[in-house]
C-alpha cells in the first residue's frame, strides 16, 4: 500500500535544534541561510536542519541531502530510521545534526529532504566569501 506524501509545514536550517526533556519541545536556535566563509573549501564546525510534518500517514523512510547547485554535485546526505506516524492528523518533527560540513566553492546550497524517495521539502543555503576590506554583517553565521 502506498503511503501519502507528507507536507512540511517548516524548513528550517539553524545552529542547534533543542529537544526539551519532558515536554518533548523542540527549539530551533539561530537560524540562518546565509554562511560567510573565509576561505574555501570551508568547514562549517555545526548546523542543524529542522522539519515540521503533517498530513502524513504510514511508515516513512526520510534523506536529507545537501547539493551544490552550481554542478548538482551531492556533497552530503543522512537518513533516518523509519518512522511511523500514526495519521493524517498527527504532526511529526524531525531534526538533523549536521557536523564538519565542507562547502568546495561560494555559491547556492540547497538541502532536500525526502520521504520514501520523493522530494517534499528544500532550503537554499548562500555560502559567501571575504570581500576586499569588508567582514560580515552581525549575526551571520561565519564558517
Amino acid at each position: 500500500m502506498t503511503v501519502p506524501p507528507p507536507i512540511v509545514k517548516a524548513f528550517l536550517v539553524c545552529d542547534y535544534v533543542i529537544h526539551e526533556q519532558g515536554t518533548n519541545k523542540k527549539s530551533c536556535i539561530g537560524i540562518f541561510h546565509r554562511i560567510h566563509a573565509r576561505e574555501f573549501p570551508c568547514r562549517h564546525g555545526q548546523l542543524a536542519i529542522y522539519a515540521n510534518i503533517t498530513d502524513a500517514s504510514g511508515e516513512y523512510e526520510f534523506r536529507l541531502t545537501l547539493v551544490d547547485l552550481t554542478d548538482g554535485k551531492e556533497i552530503g546526505k543522512g537518513t533516518t530510521p523509519p518512522l511511523r506516524i500514526p495519521d493524517k492528523l498527527s504532526t511529526a518533527e524531525l531534526s538533523f545534526q549536521l557536523q564538519n560540513i565542507v562547502f568546495p566553492n561560494p555559491g547556492k546550497y540547497d538541502f532536500v529532504l525526502y520521504a520514501n524517495g520523493e522530494p517534499v521539502a528544500r532550503k537554499e543555503v548562500l555560502i559567501v566569501g571575504p570581500k576586499a576590506g569588508g567582514r560580515p554583517p552581525g549575526g551571520a553565521p561565519e564558517a
